[in-house]
């Protein structure tokens, strides 16, 4: 059954986007794995394997947050919804970021490279003691950098991020604004925010996002494979 029904949406929103947003979530779903192998192979060869763990986790993680605003909407807490949004926004950020460069690895047959990309992606860090043990390679990316490459991809993709923060931080979009309206007498409080529609829509948008998301999984697959081959050719 679809998650995202035609009242979800944004009133521009064209029909077949919303059909083509829906398969895109189910097809990701169907793309989830219970385990990946690890073969017994020289150090260099687990880099395949290791990039799809990456790929898995962050898979579910988008899912997660999709699935778990729309039910948080249903719950009557928009907020959260609007939490949730802007965590998409980031994550589909870090993910394309990651194809775009082990495309690359796997194009020049890196498999050094595309070790080293996946274990700094995977354990990356902005936590300082962390970064104490881990040591200078496994610091984050700071994510504004990565939101601005998806701008350049998707049109106003930092300015609905940055909207969305505004919210999501203790600011007047996020709080009195977020709740109240006032007539210039009296400020009445909503208790699921004075426009809950916009949470939801918002949502819908950035579920739109996971179309590339669905493209970028297909290249990667699709790289990786040809890495596969050439080293049991090799």
């Amino acid at each position: 059954m679809p998650l995202f029904l035609k009242t979800d949406c944004p009133p521009d929103m064209p029909d077949n986007l919303l059909s083509l947003t829906n398969q895109a979530i189910e097809r990701l779903q169907a793309k989830l794995l219970d385990h990946v192998v690890i073969r017994d192979a020289p150090k260099g060869l687990y880099a395949p394997a290791l990039a799809q763990c990456f790929i898995q986790a962050h898979l579910r993680r988008m899912l997660m947050f999709v699935e778990g605003g729309y039910a948080e909407f249903r719950a009557g807490r928009p907020l959260m919804t609007e939490m949730a949004t802007r965590a998409i926004y980031e994550n589909i950020a870090v993910f394309c970021d990651y194809s775009t460069k082990l495309q690359a690895l796997c194009e020049a047959g890196d498999y050094a490279g595309l070790s080293d990309l996946t274990n700094k992606y995977t354990f990356a860090t902005r936590f300082p003691p962390l970064l104490e043990s881990g040591g200078s390679n496994s610091k984050a990316t700071q994510i504004l950098n990565q939101i601005d490459k998806m701008d350049k991809r998707v049109e106003t993709y930092r300015e609905a991020y940055e909207h969305l923060s505004d919210i999501v931080h203790p600011n007047g979009l996020g709080a009195v604004i977020y709740f109240g309206k006032h007539d210039d007498k009296v400020m009445t409080f909503h208790p699921q925010g004075a426009m809950p529609e916009r949470a939801m829509q918002a949502l819908t948008t950035a579920a739109t996002l996971l179309l590339t998301v669905y493209s970028e999984l297909d290249a990667m697959e699709k790289s990786l494979d040809a890495l596969t081959e050439s080293s049991e050719l090799g």
